[in-house]
């Protein structure tokens, strides 16, 4: 037992790191007293707007929901890393122990999230109901939550356990991103559609115009969900914690909990090495210049599709980078079609379409942490004979590359929704440009402070504060484009005639950007060597 907390000690030190500058160290702690208040104030309006039982059914979903994003975040990346296994591989340590150990840690710091946001609603429940009923819901709600986290886990270790059939790493990834997504989102689509005419029924009476009246439109929305729930048997007879049945629910999804539990470490522990040689292989394999490439700035470009390779984390990021605004426009699109059909939406929705894909587009850990990612690579850029206008070229070109495809997806969505047109075309070259010129500006302070002294690869983006200060280079040029395009709007400029003004300023300001960057540079540097 003593082995298995020193196991479960090392994961959590490990991946659980505490950022080593002082400001990310405050910045994580503003963050989770932010998220913490929010929470509360939410639960707090749920419970002033919604009877006893609605509260407590959406404190439960609540906290389900936020576990089940703190697990598919922090979890995932530690169990299912492969970086242990070049330390525990040659010791006399089993796979099922060094699996169980990784499972634990990885679901202690969500789990411990979990708890302390729960803590101000122990004390709501203990004033609306009696000490036992207090207990029993926490108690139930914690519970059901690991149910949640080993069930995904589960499901995940299945498709883990047949790695190896899928052509390559990003596949692999992809594919568990969509699975965990698609459990995520189902039940919320499921109500959705369940409940299509209701909930259009609701959002026609919902008013505004004062805080009493919009409670009650609140009331009225909270009160359908529940309703819908109820009608479910499963739910309806897991949510009366008063029962004398209690007990023996806390038993069966305490016994669930044990079978998944163990059934995930047997499916993960039986590919371990497996999947550890093979992860070895890939990353001890020597890379080399492609013989066949003419192109000096395509071997540039190689070299960057490798150091994305290297770490699956890195590669997991790229693929959020390109398939996240996609799938948050077909959900815009999609509520903007069939639900949120307010005047104000419909008026401006090319607008909001228009930079909505923009800023997600842009605001990715690929474009602001190009430097820090290399780590061990980076020496070889400062001591070959590397030509660093076309090593900051390639990463402009990479992150630019992801961005634009995800732009382009977007708007072929866009467009199989019916609303494309000239002006969307114009639209999309704007988008296109600013993805370029901010892609150009996000990574200059890292460049000059690249972050490279990192053990996991995760800390080259979370713990790294050059993707905040990223944003101050590029983000005010994209806060000003929309604020000029929405004001040539509001005073009434025709809508193709406002898309080419923005189009000539935003080619401008690319041109720009791209001559100070690129061949002011190369002249200076020429006369420099002169």
């Amino acid at each position: 037992m003593k082995d298995n907390i020193q196991l479960i000690k090392f994961f959590l030190t490990s991946f659980y790191a505490k950022p080593k500058q002082p400001v990310i160290q405050v910045l994580l702690l503003i963050a989770f007293i932010y998220v913490a208040t929010q929470y509360f104030v939410l639960t707090l309006i749920i419970y002033f707007i919604a009877t006893p039982e609605e509260y407590l059914f959406y404190n439960i979903l609540l906290s389900n929901g936020v576990t089940y994003i703190l697990i598919s975040f922090f979890a995932i990346s530690v169990v299912f890393s492969q970086s242990d296994f070049a330390i525990f591989a040659h010791l006399p340590i089993s796979a099922k122990r060094v699996v169980m150990s990784k499972i634990i840690s990885g679901v202690a710091l969500p789990m411990m999230v979990v708890s302390i946001l729960s803590i101000p609603t122990f004390f709501i429940l203990l004033i609306e109901f009696k000490l036992a009923v207090a207990v029993k819901s926490i108690a139930f709600l914690l519970i059901m939550n690991v149910l949640i986290v080993l069930f995904l886990l589960f499901l995940l270790s299945i498709l883990n356990h047949y790695r190896s059939v899928f052509i390559n790493t990003s596949v692999y990834l992809l594919v568990r991103m969509t699975l965990i997504f698609g459990i995520g989102i189902s039940p919320i689509l499921y109500f959705l559609i369940k409940n299509y005419h209701a909930i259009s029924n609701v959002l026609a009476k919902l008013d505004t115009s004062t805080i009493s009246s919009l409670s009650a439109s609140i009331s009225d929305f909270l009160d359908l969900g529940y309703r819908f729930a109820m009608q479910h048997s499963l739910v309806k007879t897991l949510l009366p914690l008063t029962t004398t049945k209690s007990l023996i629910y806390f038993i069966l999804v305490f016994a669930l909990c044990y079978l998944l539990f163990n059934a995930t470490i047997k499916m993960i522990a039986s590919k371990y090495y497996e999947h550890g040689l093979l992860v070895s292989r890939i990353e001890k394999t020597t890379k080399v210049w492609g013989r066949d490439i003419q192109s000096s700035l395509l071997n540039y470009l190689q070299r960057e599709y490798w150091i994305i390779q290297s770490e699956p984390y890195f590669k997991m990021q790229a693929i959020l980078g390109i398939i996240l605004t996609p799938i948050c426009t077909i959900i815009f699109l999609t509520l903007q079609t069939n639900i949120l059909k307010a005047e104000w939406m419909i008026n401006n929705e090319s607008f909001l379409f228009v930079y909505m894909v923009l800023f997600m587009s842009c605001m990715n850990n690929i474009s602001g942490t190009p430097y820090s990612r290399e780590g061990k690579y980076y020496a070889s850029s400062m001591t070959l004979p590397f030509d660093p206008q076309k090593i900051y070229m390639a990463k402009v070109m990479t992150s630019s590359c992801i961005g634009t495809i995800s732009a382009v997806i977007s708007y072929i969505i866009y467009m199989l929704f019916g609303r494309g047109d000239i002006i969307t075309g114009l639209h999309l070259l704007i988008t296109l440009l600013l993805v370029i010129t901010y892609n150009l500006l996000s990574p200059l302070y890292d460049r000059r402070h690249p972050l490279l002294e990192w053990s996991n690869p995760s800390e080259a983006i979370k713990s790294n504060p050059t993707v905040l200060i990223s944003l101050l280079y590029g983000l005010p040029l994209l806060i000003v484009v929309a604020l000029l395009h929405f004001s040539l709007l509001t005073f009434n400029v025709s809508p193709a005639m406002t898309a080419l003004i923005i189009l000539v300023i935003v080619t401008l300001c690319t041109f720009t950007v791209i001559y100070k960057k690129f061949f002011e540079g190369k002249n200076m540097k020429g006369y420099v060597n002169n």
